[in-house]
């Protein structure tokens, strides 16, 4: 610009003195060749002045086209910056894209597990008075998952997973939008999740899937979350809080809240089993976990759990505590309280004429801990149904509060030496969870590594009976102990083939009462061999 300001300024300096001296030599010329005269009129040219605003106002315009250009240039470089660094990557399989400034994400999700269960049971002639006395082996897809999920101008988080697996036997699946969410994660601590959500609750129910350690979660958390609406696959929102380091070094406290309706699949026989069936079902539902100590690779926590029913759907709703035998490959339940049926729309809780329940709770609590490749928990969880019963015989109407509980024992060692892994926070509901170890030497036939080996057990027990030699207000849903113990084998982080023994104690009597007949054992001890494949990312 200097430069061009100079040279400017020789040109107009170069023609001002050309000029005059062109007037000054014609005067000469003029005065020697004539007679004295009157002067000539010479037009006055431009002033010094006006020569300088001149240049000034090219310098200026000058300036302002070379900003204007350099601006242009700098956004185009920036655009071209951030078109560069969009990247993909591979997150342990997961293929993610991440835009340039850092402010969007996709990641694609995939999760498949491919079950087969085999029941032994004693022969029928051994055993006349059980009540399934041929439960049905076989395969099926436990979970074929696949999703999308990633960050949205920075504070957003999305996620939806679409489901094409489910149970096997009579039961047809579960429903296909297992997660449809949006979450806001722009205050520090918090999360607001709305949608069709996945609730953090219970022990178990803050790991994946995916990160299991047996095929299934124990019964009692099963049924916990189904009627209580913790599982996936529920209308509702959440808010989550979690701080790590509040009161001690390695410390994270961790407390959610809920409100959620009922599963995205309507009432019908995809539903059957899968908690209350009414469609304007409605449940409450909070979460809290502290752990009170870590290491780094060492864990140690506790927590505790509530849930209600607010209301079970007053057309077709019902409350029913029930489960399969922690395999999906038959659909029976083993025990089960039966229908409690539904409140009435009007008349309140104690309208006469049927039997209903008006609403459930449930508290539980549990703790768990890991140093490094050693692992223990256990988990206890109590459930409370209101209930109007009504008895033909008196016509008499009886308000009463069954009661009904269960627990889960467990642990693993890994052989191969990796420690359990700990969420301490998450976009999810693996919040606070527990998940698979991460292998350190994935599976290879062209070298020496053989992936992670895991052993391990759990007893489980869920008591579904309720003064059942009562006649006429008891129930007699049944006790279940399962004895589950596993090898599972993690060839890479995202292969893993998993073999359980489960050893089943069924301790139910025929029906409600004391006499003969009613007491007669309907249960049966059996075995029950799974196996899983599962490939997730």
């Amino acid at each position: 610009m200097k430069g061009k300001s100079a040279l400017m300024a020789g040109v107009a300096a170069v023609a001002l003195v050309a000029s005059m001296q062109a007037g000054y030599a014609a005067k000469k010329t003029s005065d020697a060749t004539s007679a004295p005269a009157a002067a000539a009129v010479v037009p006055a040219g431009p002033t010094t002045s006006e020569l300088a605003a001149r240049i000034q106002a090219l310098e200026d315009a000058l300036q302002a086209d070379e900003a204007k250009a350099q601006g242009e240039h700098t956004r185009l470089s920036t655009l071209e910056q951030n078109f560069n660094y969009t990247t993909w990557t591979f997150d342990n399989g997961r293929p993610v894209v991440n835009s340039g400034d850092g402010r969007f994400s996709l990641a694609f999700r995939v999760r498949f597990q491919a079950d087969f269960g085999s029941f032994i049971q004693d022969d029928a002639a051994s055993q006349p008075n059980a009540q399934y006395k041929d439960l049905s082996s076989g395969a099926a897809v436990r979970r074929a998952f696949f999703g999308v999920e990633g960050k949205a101008f920075n504070d957003f988080w999305y996620e939806f997973r679409y489901n094409a697996g489910g149970g096997g036997g009579a039961e047809s699946g579960d429903p296909a939008v297992s997660i449809a969410r949006v979450a806001y994660v722009g205050i520090p601590h918090f999360r607001i999740n709305v949608g069709v959500i996945e609730p953090a609750f219970m022990l178990e129910g803050t790991s994946s899937s995916g990160q299991l350690m047996f095929l299934e979660r124990p019964e009692i958390e099963n049924i916990a979350l189904d009627t209580f609406g913790g599982a996936d696959a529920r209308r509702g929102i959440e808010v989550a809080y979690q701080y790590e380091n509040l009161l001690l070094p390695g410390d994270n406290f961790i407390w959610t809240a809920a409100y959620t309706g009922q599963k995205t699949t309507a009432p019908g026989a995809t539903a059957a089993g899968h908690g209350n069936l009414g469609d304007e079902g409605t449940q409450a539902l909070s979460h809290l976990q502290y752990r009170f100590w870590s290491d780094g690779p060492s864990n140690a926590l506790i927590g505790a759990d509530y849930g209600t029913v607010l209301y079970a759907g007053g057309n077709g709703g019902t409350i029913t505590f029930q489960d399969r035998p922690e395999i999906r490959t038959d659909a029976t339940r083993l025990i089960s309280t039966g229908s409690f049926g539904a409140a009435p729309t009007t008349g309140g809780c104690k309208a006469g004429g049927s039997t209903y329940s008006c609403h459930a709770t449930m508290f539980a609590g549990h703790v768990a801990g890991n140093y490094e490749n050693f692992y223990l928990a256990g988990e206890y969880a109590y459930f409370r149904d209101d209930r109007n019963y009504y008895i033909a015989a008196s016509k008499a109407n009886i308000h009463d509060h069954p009661e009904f509980s269960g627990y889960a024992l467990e642990g693993s060692w890994v052989l191969t030496g990796e420690p359990k892994g700990y969420s301490v926070n998450a976009t999810n509901n693996e919040i606070g969870g527990y998940g698979a170890p991460k292998v350190a030497s994935p599976f290879s036939l062209d070298g020496d590594s053989w992936g992670a080996w895991e052993l391990v057990a759990r007893y489980s027990f869920t008591n579904l009976d309720w003064y059942r030699t009562v006649a006429g207000e008891g129930i007699a849903g049944g006790r279940e102990g399962i004895v589950d113990l596993g090898l599972n084998w993690y060839l890479n982080n995202e292969v893993k083939l998993q073999f359980h023994d489960s050893i089943v104690h069924v301790n139910k009597q025929a029906s409600i009462g004391n006499t003969p007949a009613a007491t007669t054992q309907i249960g049966q001890d059996l075995n029950i061999i799974g196996i899983r494949l599962q490939f997730s990312n």
